[in-house]
């Protein structure tokens, strides 16, 4: 039987800020639909049928969607200080083992295979670790060739810190694994969950408890993705923008999208009024007005309840639900949120439109606040 997951969307998001003063992070749309919708979706295709959301920031719309959606999962909503709390708060309804998923990633990992390796290996903690080309930004991990974790150093502040742990993982011997950091799935075990438990001054998974763990001689393992497993977190606007491409190219397995796929890269609900041009990769959301005339793509995702006019170019964007793009108007490499409207024959570029916001010039670079929050 496959243990309970927790995945925590209690943060405040504050680099994907205009976006989270409106939505929290998890709840940013992706596709017609939520990420968490996502998320908890593609566990329970992995055979993790019990799903909690830790909640805390802008919490209740949490909830309110996973009532009114029919989500399989169980919102908590927690006074959490921090990642670990997310875990700790419910402990008694976890028991020994649990799966924790940050609530912001945008990935096609296997987490039943990341589970196997962890019972085969008779681990205390499992962490998924995926290469990347920098992990300053990210921590860096170190494994030996049985994928056991070495060293765990999260976020490391200077040069100087990743290349003191470089030399230090010298020192302990050579592996075929370099440059990998933290995916941000766990797997933990009894040990992993008493140690949480007695420790009320571990905050963090990454900062606090995997190192503690490691130092401490328990039995900590690097689940370590496959070559062609995607992995992005949506921290940031360009992030948050990547994944979406890639999401509506198809370059993420298992993330299924909230209309009918009529033709390679372009994704229609089955409500929508599309009579424009539309140049793929694109999607179209529920009850989206294209008129004729107007031309939406490549690289645009209509959320849903969207109206694009005749004459108007709708390219590398991302309009949430109701935005408005008058006639001949033009919208490139921006974000326009919720209710929105944009007057004919304004232009708009490389901006974010808050929600609310009724735009009659054009607006290049800028992030417009939100009106409604």
């Amino acid at each position: 039987m496959s243990p309970p997951v927790v995945i925590l969307a209690g943060g405040l998001g504050t680099r994907l800020r205009p976006l989270t003063e409106v939505l929290p992070k998890p709840m940013v749309p992706l596709g017609g639909k939520p990420l968490i919708a996502h998320l908890v979706e593609r566990f329970q295709e992995m055979g993790f049928h019990r799903v909690y959301i830790a909640a805390n920031y802008k919490g209740a719309l949490v909830k309110e969607y996973a009532e009114t959606a029919g989500l399989p999962a169980e919102v908590r909503i927690l006074d959490s200080k921090d990642t670990i709390d997310g875990v700790r708060l419910i402990a008694e309804e976890l028991g020994d083992e649990v799966v924790v998923s940050m609530g912001d990633l945008v990935t096609s990992i296997d987490v039943g295979d990341q589970y196997k390796l962890h019972r085969e290996a008779g681990a205390d903690a499992t962490v998924s670790l995926t290469s990347v080309d920098n992990p300053l930004q990210y921590g860096l991990v170190m494994v030996d060739e049985s994928k056991r974790i070495l060293l765990f150093t999260e976020k490391p502040v200077s040069l100087e810190v990743y290349l003191l742990s470089l030399a230090f993982y010298k020192t302990k011997g050579a592996s075929s694994y370099s440059n990998l950091v933290n995916a941000g799935i766990y797997v933990l075990g009894d040990n992993a969950m008493k140690l949480i438990m007695a420790n009320k001054s571990l905050l963090d998974f990454g900062r606090h408890l995997f190192p503690l763990m490691v130092e401490e001689g328990y039995r900590c393992y690097g689940y370590v993705t496959p070559p062609g497993v995607y992995w992005e977190d949506i921290g940031t606007i360009e992030k948050y923008k990547r994944a979406m491409w890639d999401v509506i190219s198809g370059g993420v397995p298992g993330f299924k999208l909230n209309g009918e796929t009529v033709s390679s890269g372009v994704h229609v609900h089955k409500t929508a009024d599309v009579r424009g041009e539309i140049l793929p990769p694109v999607y179209i959301g529920e009850g989206v007005v294209v008129e004729e005339g107007a031309v939406v793509g490549p690289y645009v995702s209509l959320e849903g309840g969207n109206f694009v006019g005749r004459g108007s170019r709708v390219e590398n964007s991302i309009l949430w639900r109701r935005a408005v793009v008058g006639r001949n108007t033009y919208v490139r490499e921006s974000i326009l949120l919720n209710d929105s409207v944009l007057s004919d024959g304004v232009k708009v570029v490389d901006s974010v439109i808050g929600s609310g916001n009724k735009v009659a010039e054009d607006v290049f670079s800028k992030v417009l606040p939100n009106k409604v929050v």
